[in-house]
């Protein structure tokens, strides 16, 4: 008897660990991954799609000679990631999971214009748009899809700098978020109305060797209905460096855009760690409030790793590290699958860049009757 015990507690564990391995494997291929069909079949992702540069020089300097080299190495680096390349692929990576909603991230405006002594900063020339670029690779390979709110976040005014030996050049830029929605499906199927967005009063303000720089963070809404059960899903990018802003911005999210009687599906790039452990208390905030993580539902064993690649998207093996983009949803939903996308090399543009230096996660939702 103690003998087939063991056998059935060694076989238990042999099982376990290929469900396990079965699991990792799936959430982790992303490769064009499709998600499977199934009742309802809502589907809705996140997308941080990467400014092009984590501002790395320009948080160390100290003084306003390495500030101004920072700001060149700052516009080299956003030069160097290849936004139109890479916006290309992420249409593709959305295209692959076909959401009806997309919450997205990271979408900057890069401006330049020569730095003379005796004109300072001119007027500025638009070199980057990646929303504009992403809108138009995902028409450009036959998708639907309209812009349906954005909000801006941070906005740099032009701030001289030097790429060395001896370019001197103005530079500025703008952040925003918003929600794609797709238009190409049956209007008595999924319709949404209602667009909001707004800005967080909790602000974390970045001191420089040229002044005190503002950094504020915003949230995104549309009311929808799949299959004639209404929602409402948002969009927000939350505090990355300072935590207790982070949290308070959480806050505010839940006392604000998602503080209504219709279930919510919040899509976001969280700056909150849900794996590994410890996790971030703006996450715990968020399920301690009743929200539910739909990658826990279906993966609770697996990390589901989001982010980070290298800073120029250039590194040949994934870095994914920690799980920070987040789909969660509170009220009558069920999540039915999610995955990742842009997490397999094969996904890379041709001159061997990563879409994002974040992965896309798409969720398969139904939200049930009331």
């Amino acid at each position: 008897m103690r003998g087939r015990i063991l056998l059935k507690v060694r076989l238990g564990i042999v099982v376990s660990g290929l469900l396990s391995f079965a699991c990792l494997a799936l959430a982790t291929s992303g490769a064009g991954q499709s998600l499977s069909k199934g009742k309802g079949d809502l589907r809705v992702m996140t997308y941080n799609v990467d400014e092009g540069t984590d501002f790395l020089e320009v948080q160390q300097a100290t003084d306003v000679n390495q500030f101004l080299v920072a700001v060149g190495q700052t516009i080299t680096q956003v030069r160097a990631t290849n936004s139109p390349a890479r916006m290309q692929a992420v249409a593709k990576q959305i295209i692959a999971a076909g959401p009806a909603l997309v919450s997205l991230q990271e979408l900057d405006q890069w401006y330049t214009t020569p730095f003379t002594f005796a004109g300072g900063c001119g007027a500025p020339t638009l070199e980057f748009d990646f929303l504009q670029e992403l809108q138009d690779a995902l028409a450009a390979q036959g998708a639907h899809y309209v812009l349906a709110v954005k909000g801006p976040q941070y906005a740099f005014p032009p701030i001289p700098g030097v790429i060395l030996p001896s370019t001197l050049l103005c530079v500025s830029a703008v952040d925003e978020i918003a929600i794609l929605a797709r238009t190409d499906l049956d209007p008595s199927k999924f319709q949404w109305s209602n667009p909001q967005s707004g800005q967080y009063a909790s602000v974390v303000q970045f001191p420089s060797p040229v002044g005190t720089l503002p950094l504020p963070r915003s949230w995104v809404s549309v009311d929808a209905s799949f299959n004639g059960k209404a929602f409402r899903f948002i969009g927000t990018h939350l505090e990355s460096v300072v935590p207790s802003i982070r949290q308070a911005q959480g806050g505010e999210l839940r006392a604000g855009p998602a503080d209504t009687s219709l279930p919510v599906i919040l899509a976001m790039d969280s700056n909150a760690q849900a794996m590994p452990l410890p996790r971030d208390p703006t996450y715990l905030d968020f399920i301690a409030a009743g929200y539910n993580d739909a990658w826990t539902e279906i993966f609770p064993l697996v990390p589901g790793f989001t982010c980070c690649q290298a800073q120029f998207d250039n590194n040949p093996a994934s870095q994914l590290y920690q799980r920070i983009d987040l789909i969660l949803t509170r009220g009558n939903i069920e999540a039915q699958n999610i995955a990742l996308f842009g997490v397999d090399p094969a996904t890379k543009t041709p001159g061997g860049l990563w879409p994002s230096d974040h992965a896309g996660v798409a969720a398969q939702l139904v939200v049930e009757q009331e």
